[in-house]
């Protein structure tokens, strides 16, 4: 038997935030698992190549997560159809196919460290540097 291989290559940035959701009905967003500030990463996943600790190539991907207390409440990859908008400097969103999330971050120095690390995962996907298995997913755990 063997041992899918990858390498996490680790949490790219992490920040505390709380994490929005789109409520169309309304117009307005919502927090998301009852509210308050949770912990949001993007991280960096690379598929290796057999017998190798090198990831293949276009063998990437990125994902944010948000955790509070070992629970993952929300984990979204960022894929072609993402779109990300940096509304005022400590709110930001994006949405993938039809799920919209928002981040509303403690401080302003979050929210930079998070758009610097979404915007590169985004130009890596442009490059053709990342996969384009999975983007897209949605995965939210109440």
């Amino acid at each position: 038997m063997t041992e899918a291989s990858f390498h996490d290559v680790g949490c790219l940035v992490r920040v505390r935030a709380q994490v929005m959701t789109r409520d169309d009905s309304t117009g307005g967003w919502v927090p998301l698992g009852g509210g308050g500030l949770i912990s949001v990463s993007v991280r960096k996943r690379c598929d290796l190549q057999p017998n190798s600790a090198t990831p293949g190539p276009g063998a990437c991907c990125y994902q944010i997560t948000g955790e509070r207390e070992a629970h993952v409440l929300l984990s979204c990859a960022i894929g072609r159809d993402f779109t990300y908008n940096k509304v005022m400097p400590t709110f930001h969103h994006w949405c993938t196919r039809e799920h919209k999330f928002g981040l509303t971050f403690q401080t302003s120095a979050y929210a930079r460290a998070f758009d610097k690390v979404v915007r590169i995962a985004m130009e890596d996907l442009l490059d053709g540097t990342v996969t384009l298995a999975n983007t897209g997913a949605y995965h939210r755990v109440s």
